[in-house]
């Protein structure tokens, strides 16, 4: 038993001394090498629940190629992961986000932190976003150019156009203060949606730790498509006086 016991200590030391991950992989989802493309944000730290991520694969002794690393991908369209050093193979799960991504697999060899793209076509770009205040009644306005960039077969229809205002930088459809739709059935012009909320009197809204004398609060555009996920324009920020 003392021998036996002896055995795993050593086997468990081994184990402990390896290197922990020291390389980052980063980078953002972009199109057309210009165009960063925003996706909802993850709901908690349960990477299992992500809203949109892509998979590795790590040859390796501990790694097949049925056990991916999920890499989520956050509001901003970015990235982030802390691996070991080694050649992995990268791949985009069909139907994952609001785009069209290769269904091919990336090969990125890890020899030290690294800072890639991945090009992807979303179905929709949320374009001119430059939200107004009314400082009178509070109002935002915003006028939006909602560009189509998937056509022909594999296009798929506007559901809703959504205005969201958030006290905090983290605002989408499940974390909002106020928020206004247009249905894309009442869509004329898709390169003049026009959309109006109200920032909501914070005195009147219960809950721990809200500040009633905020001024600056975010705003976000957020296109729900039909057969897929939202996607959003970057976070705009308004300022009462």
């Amino acid at each position: 038993m003392l021998f036996g016991v002896m055995g795993l200590l050593i086997t468990s030391c081994k184990y402990d001394n390896y290197d922990k991950p020291n390389v980052y992989l980063k980078g953002a989802l972009i199109y057309n090498n210009v165009d960063t493309v925003f996706v909802r944000q993850s709901s908690g730290n349960n990477i299992d629940q992500a809203a949109v991520y892509f998979n590795l694969f790590e040859p390796g002794w501990q790694k097949t190629y049925s056990t991916p690393i999920r890499v989520v991908v956050d509001a901003g369209g970015t990235f982030s992961s802390i691996l070991f050093p080694a050649t992995y193979k990268l791949v985009v799960p069909a139907g994952n986000g609001p785009f069209i991504a290769s269904t091919d697999t990336t090969v990125v060899k890890l020899d030290g932190s690294k800072t890639i793209n991945i090009p992807v076509t979303p179905y929709y770009l949320v374009r001119n976003f430059a939200p107004t205040l009314s400082a009178s009644d509070s109002t935002v306005t915003a006028n939006v150019k909602v560009d189509q960039i998937v056509t022909g077969a594999n296009a798929k229809s506007i559901g809703s156009v959504y205005m969201y205002i958030n006290r905090t930088a983290i605002v989408d459809g499940g974390n909002n203060l106020a928020s206004v739709n247009i249905s894309g059935g009442s869509i004329t012009d898709p390169t003049k949606v026009i959309l109006k909320a109200k920032i909501p009197n914070l005195a009147k809204i219960s809950g721990l730790g809200i500040a009633t004398n905020q001024k600056q609060f975010f705003v976000r555009i957020g296109v729900r498509i039909n057969g897929s996920t939202e996607v959003y324009s970057s976070v705009k920020t308004v300022s009462l006086p």
